[in-house]
């Protein structure tokens, strides 16, 4: 057995251990999320090349009663690559993080929170994942009201990192320390939900959007619009602009989604500078954050007890002006996925991509993607 599996399987058995023993500490919630992901992406571009590595991913969240209302939370995330085989052709290897940027280890929530049912209140570093903003956060966030029904939530922060088995970011002291501010508010009517959101950054950009979603009987249809606008000190000067729809139907055990999407001419950069790729239908990206990108998509899932089968095809029409002028590009993608929940804790998924590039894109080449995930969840709550 070598060296790497050894630590591997140690480590594995340390956090297992240390979940089961934080369980049995008095009012502490426990959860563990382990996985061992592999990937290997081919791209044939003007050269063909290929980058392979496997890497062990943990997440463990403790969260501790003080009281009915009052917890602290503490969570950390590690990834570690176990085996790399990277890119030969320079061209490559600059879209590409390796080993020595995504080993990391972090403390990626360490927060004091109120929480009341009506009113919460969290200070420190917490984990989130709001439109447009996923990852880590340093700062205060208040919120009035239920995601449920109706809510106000407000927040500031100052540092922001994101850590994931294929990515890590990290962002310190945004804007000379003056951060981001945010307010993202939530109401239902009836079978109507509405979300608004707003990001300033002082001097720098807004960011500001909303979504509406109507449900009736098994069907649901979205539509959803964001604008950034860049403000006077800004670097990168351009406005961004973002528009989707989608319907979505199920039937028994088969859910569909019929959907399309369109960014302005300036294409999508500063919106997703925080680690959300909320546009993201297609793992790898199919070009719908480009300028002028002009989506349309279909998914398909089927899923039951054991079994989670998904299907997503999509085209893409889409320019490009900032390296070198090439209007009416083309791009295509299929991404499918096989998940086997093997019992509570243990799960199997297996991913295979397909995207086609258009020859006369200066940025992008045809990609195959093959991912395999072996998941290990464990909480006690």
């Amino acid at each position: 057995m070598g060296e790497k599996m050894k630590r591997v399987i140690i480590l594995i058995l340390i956090l297992c251990i240390s979940a089961n023993a934080s369980s049995q500490l008095k009012n502490t919630d426990v959860k563990l999320t382990t996985i061992i992901h592999s990937e290997t992406e081919h791209v044939k571009g003007a050269k063909a090349d290929s980058n392979s590595f496997t890497s062990l991913y943990s997440h463990l969240l403790l969260n501790y009663d003080f009281s009915e209302d009052i917890f602290l939370s503490l969570a950390g995330k590690y990834n570690g690559v176990l085996s790399e085989n990277k890119y030969n052709s320079a061209l490559y290897l600059q879209t590409k993080q390796n080993s020595d940027e995504i080993n990391q280890a972090i403390l990626s929530e360490v927060s004091l929170n109120y929480d009341n049912g009506f009113f919460a209140l969290n200070l420190g570093r917490q984990d989130v994942n709001y439109d447009w903003l996923f990852g880590s956060i340093d700062g205060i966030l208040a919120m009035f009201g239920s995601d449920e029904e109706y809510s106000l939530r407000l927040f500031w922060f100052s540092n922001y990192q994101h850590l994931q088995y294929n990515y890590y970011m990290k962002v310190e002291d945004i804007n000379d320390n003056k951060g981001i501010y945010g307010a993202i508010t939530k109401a239902g009517i009836k079978d109507v939900e509405f979300s608004f959101f707003n990001y300033y950054i002082e001097d720098l950009r807004n960011i500001a959007g909303g979504h509406i979603n109507y449900l009736y009987k098994n069907s649901a249809y979205n539509l959803s619009y964001s604008s950034a606008k860049a403000l006077s000190l800004a670097l990168y000067d351009y406005d961004e602009e973002f528009l989707s729809a989608s319907i979505e139907l199920l039937i028994n055990q088969h859910y569909f989604e019929l959907g399309v999407s369109k960014t302005g001419e300036n294409g999508l950069l500063a919106m997703l500078q925080m680690g959300n790729f909320m546009f993201g239908e297609f793992y790898l990206g199919n070009q719908v954050d480009r300028e002028n990108a002009k989506n349309s998509f279909l998914k398909y899932i089927y899923a039951n007890e054991k079994w989670r089968f998904e299907l997503i095809g999509g085209t893409t029409k889409y320019d490009n002006t900032f390296v070198r002028i090439q209007n009416n590009m083309n791009s295509f993608e299929i991404d499918s996925y096989l998940k086997f929940n093997y019992s509570k804790n243990l799960s199997f998924d297996l991913g295979l991509m397909y995207m086609n590039v258009d020859e006369r894109d200066p940025l992008q080449s045809d990609q195959t993607f093959m991912m395999f995930n072996v998941v290990y969840n464990y909480e006690n709550y």
